[in-house]
């Protein structure tokens, strides 16, 4: 076992880490890599824009990792330095040290990150998981976020039971929206994608600790105590959960909030719509901060 990354065997680490790189080959602009270390590992941090741009901080969805925004980089990259974070404790490049054992830890692990990048305050966007862990920082830690971004994102009602199973995690990608017909232009991609979730899941040792952090609904107490402005965006065929009831909810208790359906899609809106989701997020981001919330 290759246990000092987290890979069972060095074979398929090797194996993920060529298909990692694979798919970096589609990055669209130019970017560096990090290597983060502090107690829960080594982070791996990929950055893009210019350098005396505002800080956009990007967490990706549960296996997923950072390579998932090739289709909006260049949009995010265009007026914002973007941090892209390989999640701890999932397969990634980053590599796991004390495992990460609640939400607690995945926030001190964040804080950390942003600590070493020398990050103050952020605006934070993120996709499923990455939206359910950013949400949680701005609740945990709403001085360090700037703006809050959340696409799919988990937390709001609970899952549809079938997908609390991670092993059954790729037997339902196809259903959650991905597909990869040869004859779609965006193609070459989903398969990138995909082969890397399954390297990820067939070679990656997870930490049982870790494993064990999934999603969970937050209370409407958490909710509004939000003090930080929120863009909530689900596609209209969202299948994990009802996306209109989550909006519904996020809308009710979220003190200041954006927050729409996305036409023609499902969990995959940040490919299959990425021009509209660029683009609601940048106006966003973009728009000043409202002083009453800053104050908070």
């Amino acid at each position: 076992m290759s246990q000092a990354s987290g890979f069972k065997t060095s074979e398929g680490e090797a194996a993920f880490r060529a298909a990692y790189d694979a798919a970096m080959k589609c990055w669209p602009v130019p970017y560096e890599e990090l290597d983060i270390p502090n107690r829960f590992g080594t982070t791996h941090v990929i950055v893009s824009g210019p350098t005396d741009a505002p800080p956009l901080v990007l967490l990706h969805g549960y296996m997923a990792t950072s390579t998932m925004w090739v289709p909006n980089v260049a949009d995010f990259s265009k007026d914002y330095r973007v941090y892209a974070i390989d999640v701890m404790g999932q397969s990634s490049k980053s590599i796991p040290g004390e495992p990460v054992r609640n939400a607690a830890d995945y926030v001190a692990w964040l804080t950390a990150t942003l600590n070493a990048l020398r990050l103050d305050r952020v605006s934070l966007l993120g996709q499923s998981f990455g939206g359910w862990l950013a949400l949680k920082y701005a609740i945990a830690a709403p001085e360090r976020v700037r703006k809050l971004g959340l696409l799919s994102a988990g937390g709001f009602l609970p899952m549809a039971k079938q997908f609390k199973v991670r092993g059954m995690l790729m037997a339902f990608l196809h259903w959650l929206g991905f597909n990869e017909k040869s004859d779609e232009p965006d193609s070459r991609l989903v398969r990138d994608f995909l082969g890397l979730v399954y390297l990820g899941l067939k070679h990656f040792q997870m930490p049982p600790e870790t494993a064990r952090v999934m999603p969970t609904v937050f209370s409407d107490a958490e909710l509004q105590g939000i003090h930080v402005q929120a863009l909530v965006l689900f596609g209209n065929h969202e299948r994990l959960y009802d996306p209109a009831t989550a909006l519904a909810r996020a809308r009710r208790l979220i003190p200041d909030i954006e927050g729409d359906l996305i036409p023609d899609c499902s969990h995959d809106m940040c490919l299959s719509q990425r021009g509209l989701v660029d683009a609601r997020v940048l106006d966003f981001f973009k728009k000043p901060t409202a002083p009453s919330r800053s104050a908070a």
